[in-house]
């Protein structure tokens, strides 16, 4: 009896050096876009802007992210491809470069193109180049 006492003794003092079994949840990879671009827009007459966009999730800094991608998703992210707004725009000279590069889904992209305007910009590339 004596024995048992001790047995049990010492299984209680061991008892809390031995972990519990945990239920870990199961490791996932963090979601990453599968597509990633920056965009940047330098007026001749004006502030250079930059932001970043992702797609598939859309997201990234720029302000405008799932109306860009919306309209990127169509055209495999070649923003030449878009289709005119049809706003109308002043003949003001003030020549701006729109730049999009990175990875849209497997390929990578680097597009530069430059417009009249920043407002021709935005007439021919919708929420894409509005950050």
């Amino acid at each position: 009896m004596a024995r048992t006492r001790i047995l049990f003794a010492c299984l209680a003092l061991a008892a809390p050096i031995v972990p519990a079994t945990a239920h870990a949840a199961p490791l996932t990879a963090p979601l990453l876009p599968a597509s990633g671009l920056v965009l940047s827009v330098q007026p001749e007459m004006g502030t250079h802007s930059t932001t970043q966009l992702n797609c598939e999730p859309a997201g990234g800094l720029h302000k405008n992210a799932a109306q860009a991608c919306d309209q990127l998703t169509p055209v495999e992210g070649d923003f030449r491809k878009l289709e005119e707004t049809g706003a109308m725009c002043t003949m003001e000279l003030n020549p701006t470069k729109a730049t999009l590069s990175g990875k849209w889904r497997t390929k990578k992209i680097n597009f530069q193109q430059v417009f009249s305007n920043p407002c021709v910009l935005r007439a021919y590339t919708g929420k894409v180049f509005d950050f």
